[in-house]
């Protein structure tokens, strides 16, 4: 049995899991209980924001010692190649809003940029693989993700960010759980769905797809958590 704590920002972002798992209140506000595939998963509601991120992996590795860390829920998309609701399955994490980021390179974790767990990337790649299988009509991409304490509506910035780092997505808590389980050593991974396109029209299109982009999510870090040995 592993036990593994799953992450997600907002309430609808961890609903679908509680739901579908059966999950139960902890002793802990926002940390749900369930039991699932053998596993112990603690199901995490953080807020919005990388301090609110880092502070929910703590308490769950200090607390309840899970030894496997997944953030999932939506983000804005930098790339063109995605449309809204594909999924983004982080190969490597960092701050666009830490400057200048190589002082993290210099000194504690003495790393800026997080790189997610192969085997869990293999899963969570398996599971897009058999919901395509099955009919589902979406893309998928393994890349980077960049995170950043601002709701990124603005065309020339998601340009920018695409350009300067590489990253597929933006959203504001990923990089922050990846260095938490870096500096803690357990492997960790980060799942998100395209909810927008980062551009003027993001608070718009958020709230259309935002249940669809939970459900894929869902599906894909449940067969995850099929796939983590016992």
């Amino acid at each position: 049995m592993a036990k593994i704590g799953i992450i997600g920002a907002m309430n609808s972002e961890v609903i679908t899991y509680c739901e579908n798992f059966g999950a139960e209140k902890t002793k802990i506000e926002g940390i749900y209980l369930a039991n699932v595939s053998g596993h112990e998963v603690y199901i995490c509601e953080s807020g919005i924001g990388k301090v609110n991120a880092a502070i929910s992996a703590q308490r769950l590795i200090d607390i309840f010692d899970v030894r496997y860390l997944i953030n999932s829920g939506v983000a804005g998309c930098l790339t063109k190649e995605l449309s809204t609701c594909d999924a983004v399955i982080a190969k490597e994490l960092t701050y666009h809003d830490f400057t200048p980021l190589d002082i993290l390179d210099r000194n504690s974790p003495f790393a800026s940029r997080f790189k997610a767990d192969e085997k869990l990337i293999d899963i969570a790649v398996k599971a897009c693989d058999e919901l395509i299988k099955n009919g589902e009509t979406f893309k998928y991409i393994v890349g980077n993700v960049v995170s950043g304490d601002c709701f990124v509506n603005d065309g020339n910035k998601a340009k920018q960010l695409r350009e300067d780092f590489g990253a597929f997505c933006t959203e504001m808590e990923g990089a922050a759980i990846a260095h938490v389980a870096v500096v803690n050593k357990i492997p960790f991974a980060v799942i998100r769905t395209a909810s927008d396109f980062a551009d003027e029209n993001a608070d718009i299109s958020f709230e259309e797809v935002e249940k669809t982009a939970a459900r894929r999510a869902s599906y894909i870090v449940t067969k995850m958590l099929e796939g983590i040995e016992k």
